[in-house]
């Protein structure tokens, strides 16, 4: 059963109680509820997580969907430490680390899982031929898989020192072995593990899930048997976020995932309210020769030229905070500040002589221009990151067209991700957010190949970024944090990657009881009580 201590909001596992009025830690209230067997949860996500094969996306919508469907070896608890789930123990070096599997795991379709069964899994993420975006994020390039199935173990080794080899290995999603021999069935379907199978979705409408009552290998002993276990799970998609609240009011919705002004009106429901802080506004330029971003000036000069604190207010609706890192969520390892003494300060005058400097001469329409080409950029942004999103990319847009840019808006929604950032590459600049478990996994996205070879999206190409992030993947985590934060403040001063808002998200529910990791669901620990 789960573990009933509360903790707070920054621990890497939360769990949280929603009983009505109050804040749902009084213990005596708990012990009177009854739970409701066989019900059903509802949520709700804010855009349609497209493929759901879990080893072919980066999007963090679709592994939350993906979840419901697939387990990993380790879980992470509320003091940052792994604790069992599909293994049941590891012996960790700094270059390999050796899983005992737990008995008795089985697939949607009954087959048992096996230590070869996760070893291939590892092995398709680590062949550079299938193209797995979570190649280097999850599991590092030159990684291999070996397995004894008698013995239940699978050993994963690096070709070299990897101080988050246990995390990243470990937290990996694992597909049965009908998907990994059909992998069309993942697109669409499941075949997992996990404690819920997919029965029925309609894309960009609904996703529903059905109990595996035989399911019984959850974190810290989690199983379906357990008094108040849903058999059935709804996740609607629902893009407005005030119509995400109507529906938590009217009571068609349990839990409800709120940023903006529509947080006052559910907070006076008296539902059980959870704040949790994670990055919102990130921006990206793209280097790829020829775009304006390319150029250093034009980079530093716009992030000159932008007003962080205020955009980053409009964005969350009056309801951030300086964001003081590159988006690894908590328990964060490297805990260091960042941003704030590394991010380009708002500076007009300075905007205006660094782009003078490099050639970029004002013409009688305001627009600049150098050797006949204006600054003209298109600005990205997620239209379903919440209320303030437009009004904030459009206070941004009026800022570099006050230093003579000429910006078009591109809203895009999450699905369009992979379409746009990661496919076509065709976009300037983006407000988009990329959150991450532990520093590593941002790499890939911050150097090397781009795509469709890799994932490096912005072309970035920051040598000091690189040099440091390879000094620090040969240390022990603790002793390399002081290089991970280094290679995180040669990003933000090179106008490369320039985080500069939190959010603080309210997570309200009622009637049901769920642990958190990362900001999400654990669906195994989720319980509905009347």
């Amino acid at each position: 059963m789960w573990s009933r201590t509360m903790i707070a909001a920054t621990g890497a596992a939360v769990l949280l109680a929603g009983c009505g009025a109050g804040d749902g830690d009084d213990t005596s209230a708990e012990q009177e509820r009854t739970p409701i067997e066989d019900g059903t949860f509802r949520g709700a996500i804010t855009g349609d997580p497209g493929n759901l094969d879990p080893h072919m996306t980066v999007l963090s919508i679709t592994r939350w969907v993906t979840t419901f469907m697939y387990d990993s070896l380790i879980f992470i608890d509320e003091d940052g430490e792994a604790v069992p789930y599909l293994a049941e123990s590891w012996d960790v070096e700094l270059d390999r680390v050796t899983y005992t599997l737990k008995d008795g795991i089985t697939c949607t379709d009954g087959t048992e899982l096996t230590a070869s069964d996760v070893a291939e899994n590892v092995e398709f993420v680590a062949d550079p031929a299938n193209e797995s975006p979570q190649l280097g994020v999850w599991v590092q390039p030159g990684v291999t898989a070996t397995a004894d199935d008698d013995a239940r173990t699978v050993t994963i080794t690096s070709p070299g020192p990897d101080p988050f080899l246990l995390q990243g290995s470990g937290l990996m999603q694992i597909v049965c072995p009908a998907g990994m021999a059909d992998r069309s069935i993942l697109e669409e379907g499941s075949s997992g593990t996990g404690m819920f199978e997919l029965v029925d979705f309609v894309a960009g409408d609904h996703y529903t899930f059905e109990r595996r009552d035989e399911y019984a290998w959850g974190p810290e002993g989690a199983s379906a048997a357990d008094p108040g276990t849903p058999q059935t799970v709804t996740l609607d998609v629902v893009a407005n976020e005030s119509t995400a609240a109507n529906m938590f009011l009217a009571g068609d919705l349990d839990v409800v995932d709120l940023t903006g002004a529509d947080i006052d009106r559910v907070e006076q429901s008296g539902a059980a309210r959870l704040e949790l802080p994670a990055l919102f506004g990130e921006l990206f330029f793209n280097q790829t020769d020829g775009r304006p971003g390319a150029d250093p000036a034009v980079r530093q000069a716009l992030a000159h030229a932008t007003d962080f604190e205020a955009v980053g207010m409009a964005l969350t609706d009056g309801r951030g905070q300086p964001a003081e890192g590159l988006g690894v969520l908590d328990p964060q390892v490297c805990s260091a500040d960042t941003v704030s003494e590394t991010i380009p300060e708002h500076d007009v005058e300075a905007a205006e002589a660094l782009l003078d400097d490099a050639g970029w001469e004002e013409g009688s329409d305001g627009v600049r221009s150098k050797n006949g080409e204006p600054l003209a950029l298109s600005l990205t942004y997620l239209s379903e990151m919440g209320p303030g999103v437009s009004a904030g990319s459009e206070l941004l847009a009026q800022q570099w067209e006050a230093v003579g840019a000429r910006v078009e808006l591109e809203p895009i929604t999450q699905t369009q991700i992979n379409e746009v950032v990661f496919g076509s590459g065709d976009w300037d600049a983006a407000l988009i957010r990329l959150t991450v478990a532990f520093p590593s996994q941002l790499i890939p996205f911050f150097s090397g190949p781009v795509p469709p070879e890799g994932t490096n999206f912005a072309h970035l190409d920051n040598e000091e970024y690189q040099e440091l992030t390879a000094q620090a993947a040969q240390l022990p985590v603790e002793e390399g944090c002081p290089l991970w934060e280094d290679a995180d403040r040669a990003l933000v001063s090179n106008a490369d990657v320039i985080p500069f808002v939190d959010e603080v998200r309210s997570l309200f529910l009622d009637g049901v009881e769920v642990r958190l990791l990362a900001n999400n669901y654990v669906p195994p620990s989720i319980r509905l009580y009347e």
